[in-house]
């Protein structure tokens, strides 16, 4: 958004954040133009305009006993304390899907709809919580991330969306062209 509020200092923008399913009803509603989506619900009323891959990661103290490992399993995950986001994300939906599949239960400690929330507790205590790659933490010193052996949960998709046979306002086609190419970068 800075890069093209610098070229066009005139344009306001309304951010909001969204389960999977209420991102799609937006755009189908016309509350949004566009929208950012992991794992969608349905693709049937979504025009994908790009996509890139998104490996899951394990938040963590710096000091935590699985902070040493260059790759986490979930198995070495359920031996601790757990923040999971709530069932609507998509990355929950991963999650469930391959503990079921693993016949694995992680002792869910905090359930939160703030990824936010998750990026930054694991300072307060020895959890763990689980980000895709985009929501990784910037550098802090207290807290790692290890990504989850993709044997466990495979990495999942972030599509940049528009609502199906929709012309949108030239502000936005012009903005999401230019995520259209950011995202483009980041999958090579």
């Amino acid at each position: 958004m800075g890069t093209y509020r610098r070229d066009h200092p005139g344009v306001s923008f309304s951010v909001r954040v969204r389960d999977r399913a209420a991102a799609e009803t937006a755009l189908a509603d016309h509350s949004a133009d566009i929208a950012l989506i992991f794992e969608p619900v349905r693709l049937s009323e979504v025009q994908v305009l790009a996509s890139v891959r998104q490996p899951f990661h394990a938040v963590m103290a710096a000091d935590h006993l699985l902070a040493s490992k260059a790759v986490v399993r979930l198995r070495d995950c359920a031996l601790f304390p757990v923040a999971l986001p709530t069932a609507v994300y998509g990355v929950r939906h991963l999650i469930d899907v391959a503990l079921v599949r693993l016949s694995i239960e992680l002792p869910s400690m905090i359930e939160t709809d703030s990824f936010d929330f998750m990026r930054h507790y694991p300072e307060q205590e020895w959890i763990i919580s689980f980000q895709m790659q985009v929501g990784l933490p910037d550098s802090y010193p207290s807290v790692v991330t290890r990504p989850i052996d993709p044997r466990d949960v495979p990495s999942g998709r972030l599509y940049l969306c528009q609502l199906r046979s929709r012309t949108l306002p030239v502000a936005a086609a012009k903005f999401a062209a230019l995520l259209e190419r950011e995202i483009d970068l980041l999958e090579t």
